[in-house]
């Protein structure tokens, strides 16, 4: 059989897309040998080795809002926009999840984070619980709403300013196959604009690398789906996107990530026959 990666994209909110297509895979047996996973893509990635299915989309739509990560309602007590601790600390113990099958996954994993001072990605990896929660918070720290990540001494902050789809990096590690999931529909790309540069250009002014890969983000985003629908054409890609309207990025209406759970799953079981196949 080809060894196969799975690649998780990032997109805050829009990573419930995400979640319903690995919970599918989870329920249908599909598993791959390695997975690489970005800002919610690593919080997918925790769930999908951990097979802790459902765990993402019970994290992103608590009923009580003063109990979620984020939105305005709960900054009453963590006086924080976005409360990652929240998600990797609370949640985790709260929700019961089983670190230790985690960390004794048989599956080769990396997490994307930035690093602010290279400007540059860099994948993480670890068996230690404590590290794997700091990784994770690293790798989903929005720049402006979240305050950079120490680990082992260095500030990183979220993986998909420096690599949002980490297709090359996957090919440099040797798998000639991949699977990745996307959280944008085809043809949906942001911008960053003059006044979001402006002030990312005050937020990081001792960071000058960083700030210029923020600038780089649009252009370097475009590129990696140009080489994923290439790659995708050579059949060494399988390619998994919406094809309905998205959800925002720090989306609040319970029936819309409702809805983009359920649309991730029904899209994965369409290319269950077609993995299966790809990795033959």
């Amino acid at each position: 059989m080809s060894k196969v990666a799975l690649v998780l994209e990032g997109g805050g909110l829009r990573g419930i897309f995400t979640a319903g297509v690995t919970d599918c895979f989870m329920d249908h047996g599909i598993d791959f040998d390695y997975v690489c996973g970005v800002s919610a893509g690593a919080c997918n990635t925790f769930a999908f080795i951990g097979k802790q299915r459902g765990y993402f989309r019970k994290c992103v739509t608590q009923k009580n809002r003063f109990k979620s990560f984020y939105g305005v309602p709960q900054m009453i007590e963590s006086r924080r926009f976005v409360d990652l601790d929240k998600l990797f600390y609370d949640y985790t113990e709260e929700y019961g999840f089983d670190f230790g099958k985690f960390a004794n996954a048989s599956i080769e994993w990396e997490m994307v984070v930035s690093n602010i001072e290279t400007g540059k990605a860099e994948y993480m990896s670890t068996k230690d619980v404590e590290k794997c929660k700091k990784i994770g918070c690293a790798s989903c720290a929005i720049p402006g709403l979240v305050s950079p990540v120490e680990i082992d001494g260095q500030l990183y902050l979220d993986g998909g300013i420096c690599d949002s789809i980490p297709i090359s990096h996957t090919l440099e590690k040797g798998y000639d196959k991949a699977v990745v999931i996307l959280t944008r529909k085809k043809g949906n790309y942001s911008r960053i604009t003059d006044g979001q540069k402006l002030i990312f250009s005050r937020l990081f002014a001792k960071y000058p690398k960083f700030y210029e890969a923020i600038c780089r983000r649009s252009e370097l985003y475009m590129k990696q789906v140009g080489i994923c629908e290439e790659l995708e054409k050579q059949g060494k890609v399988i390619l998994i996107r919406p094809t309905m309207q998205e959800v925002s990025r720090l989306e609040s209406d319970e029936d819309a990530l409702a809805m983009s759970y359920f649309h991730g799953y029904t899209k994965a079981k369409e290319f269950l026959d077609r993995i299966r196949e790809f990795k033959e």
